[in-house]
């Protein structure tokens, strides 16, 4: 057997940073999840390298254990594929290691379908061990909670428990009869699974319950069905696909939902016409989006609702061009059988008859419910302290000038004026059909600044909410903005202060161009001590409206580079130098830096071997987290 050998820090810093933020660089790229060939061999290299020459380096699988306990994560997808790789590269005694820690971190059915579905594009095989690991799964669990997690996730990912039952050989000890009941109904059905052990004392509640859950799927009435999900407190994950368009089931199954859940499905709910003023579904909602024991109970981030917020108002989440191109046609087809009403600006329907395909879209057109949009906004001033404190001190430095906020266009002098453009507007000819579809006009002008991502939140707004959420939470926190000297402390207060106030002070200060290194320089000149620095920015290619001798440090683009030559009176402003400067000046060795360049993918602060950096593209609901984890040295 092979020694076990010592895990290389800078291996250890790259599989972390996977973990956490998908990516073995310091950068975080909410947008690059959504692709499903994200995920494939050739990703984590880092683990290459650390079980190459079939090393018995179990400390690998400890990292990927401890990192899915502590819950820092911010997408269970990480998890999920390092331990597949550690299966696919790894030693028997690593293999062994991963499939223990499998069983501990793959709680849900969800979880554990996800490690089989990477298992299986990795092709890692299904052998004794991988057979051990699933058996686990379903004899750890008692007998009830597994009849409730079975009924609500049958299948995910390509992976069901009737063929994970089957392909592992699971074998139930003798006397469990109730747990036997649950997998014989996994993998024969309710029928036969009740003339096996229906007469069994100790099966009775279990199969009481599935007959419920099979009442729930063969109903074909939304009413009955409605009273057996509040009976049963029944998910959305048991609605069968034929009730998903009932706005009684809908009403049932509200109550059972987290406040994540809420946010994810307010513009679902709003599509199928259900949001009206007077309708049940409305009452349900707003009641539970200011249901303080729901809100207590989730770690939802004021950025979440907000993001939820500007979806629900702009009325769709941001879609990618093929997706944008079906929602496109859709759409056409929709105004077939419409006409629009130039008083209210609303498109109604000219027919009371739904097409089964239109009734999911049915109230798609609908102007927000401002009940709802004001249920929001409530929410967000309830979330601040959700997230637990870090106990760190920081310096936040934002750019708040009108490119944080408005479009390109209505920033005329920081757009440089193209030569020879004629100025003269012409008439597009129309490119939709005639009648009352030509009655709406959509400008293409973007009237807004726009987020990397998701593009209905601006920067400005967005790095606002950020720097309230971490200054209402920490006791230590400082705020800046970007200024022509280099950068002004502002004073807001930390308990009184709401998003519109807050904007109000910060555009009202001596703004100036950014200089990324201005805030470490500032406090290396006073000598204050800080634990992070936050750079809050639309894009950092913005160093271009910089005079030439102020962009020394810099690379191409604003990016990582070499200091000046030292022949040259030229200052270095490049930020990580600077950090590094400040740990040996100041006396924070453990000083980070995290950079947000929230409209722009082209960034890098560092070159990959500094630590203590980060750069985050664009924004998501799980920025906040990604950036608590790297302060509290989850990852480095």
């Amino acid at each position: 057997m092979t020694e076990p050998a010592v895990l290389d820090p800078q291996l250890c810093n790259r599989i972390t940073r996977f973990l956490h933020t998908g990516n073995e660089v310091p950068k975080y790229y909410p947008g690059c999840w959504s692709s499903h060939k994200y995920f494939e061999a050739d990703k984590l290299t880092a683990l290459n390298e650390a079980l190459e020459g079939g090393v018995d380096n179990v400390e690998v699988v400890n990292i990927i254990l401890k990192a899915g306990k502590d819950g820092w994560y911010t997408r269970f997808e990480t998890i999920a594929f390092a331990l597949a790789k550690c299966l696919l590269v790894g030693s028997c005694a690593v293999k062994e290691a991963t499939y223990k820690a499998a069983a501990e971190i793959c709680n849900t059915p969800e979880q554990m379908m996800l490690f089989n579905k990477f298992t299986r594009l990795l092709k890692t095989g299904n052998g004794r061990g991988w057979c051990k690991s699933v058996k686990e799964w379903y004899t750890s669990k008692e007998p009830m909670e597994l009849a409730r997690e079975m009924t609500r996730v049958r299948a995910r990912h390509g992976r069901s428990h009737k063929t994970l039952l089957r392909k592992s050989h699971v074998k139930i000890p003798e006397n469990d009869y109730a747990r036997d009941a649950v997998v014989k109904y996994a993998i024969f059905g309710l029928k036969r699974a009740k003339t096996a052990l229906g007469e069994r004392p100790e099966t009775k509640e279990i199969f009481e319950y599935i007959t419920q859950v099979e009442d729930m799927r063969h109903c074909e009435d939304p009413v009955a069905a409605a009273a057996l999900a509040t009976a049963n407190q029944f998910t959305l994950d048991h609605v069968p696909g034929h009730l998903l368009t009932s706005q009684n089931v809908w009403d049932a199954v509200l109550p059972q939902f987290t406040l994540e859940e809420m946010l994810y499905h307010i513009q679902r709910i709003h599509n199928m016409g259900f949001l009206t003023n007077e309708s049940t579904t409305t009452a349900i909602l707003v009641s539970l989006l200011s249901n303080q024991d729901i809100i207590k109970k989730s770690k939802v981030t004021p950025l979440a609702v907000y993001i939820a917020l500007c979806n629900y108002k702009k009325k769709s989440k941001p879609m990618k061009h093929e997706k944008a191109k079906v929602a496109a046609e859709k759409e056409l087809r929709r105004r077939t059988r419409q006409i629009y009403d130039s008083k209210t600006g609303l498109w109604e329907w000219t027919t009371t008859r739904r097409h089964p395909k239109e009734i999911k879209h049915w109230g798609i057109d609908l102007p927000p419910n401002q009940t709802v949009v004001g249920a929001l906004n409530n929410l967000i001033d309830h979330t601040w302290l959700l997230t637990p404190a870090t106990n760190a001190r920081y310096l936040i430095t934002m750019d708040m000038r009108h490119h944080m906020f408005k479009g390109r266009h209505f920033c005329k002098n920081f757009v440089v004026p193209k030569k020879g453009k004629k100025t003269a507007t012409k008439t597009a000819p129309s490119s939709g059909g005639g009648g009352d579809a030509d009655a709406e006009k959509k400008s293409k002008k973007h009237l807004l600044a726009e987020c990397f991502y998701n593009n209905n939140v601006t920067p400005g707004h967005a790095a606002i909410i950020l720097a309230l959420q971490i200054l209402k939470r920490e006791k230590q926190v400082k705020l800046a903005v970007f200024t022509e000297e280099g950068v002004q402390v502002v004073t807001i207060e930390r308990n009184f202060s709401n998003i519109e106030e807050a904007e109000f002070v910060l555009r009202k200060a001596n703004l100036g161009r950014v200089q990324m290194d201005a805030p470490i320089q500032w406090a290396i000149k006073t000598k204050q001590k800080f634990d992070v620095f936050i750079n809050m920015v639309d894009r950092t290619t913005r160093y271009m409206e910089l005079d030439q001798a102020a962009r020394g440090g810099r690379g191409p683009g604003g990016r990582y580079g070499p200091p000046p030559p030292l022949g040259k009176d030229i200052a270095d402003h490049c930020p990580v130098r600077a950090l590094e400067t400040y740990r040996d000046t100041v006396g924070v060795k453990d000083a980070k830096l995290i950079v947000l360049n929230l409209a722009s993918h082209r960034v890098a602060t560092t070159d990959g071997t500094h630590e203590g950096v980060l750069d985050i593209i664009g924004i998501d609901e799980h920025v906040p987290k990604v950036m608590d984890a790297f302060v509290l040295g989850q990852f480095k």
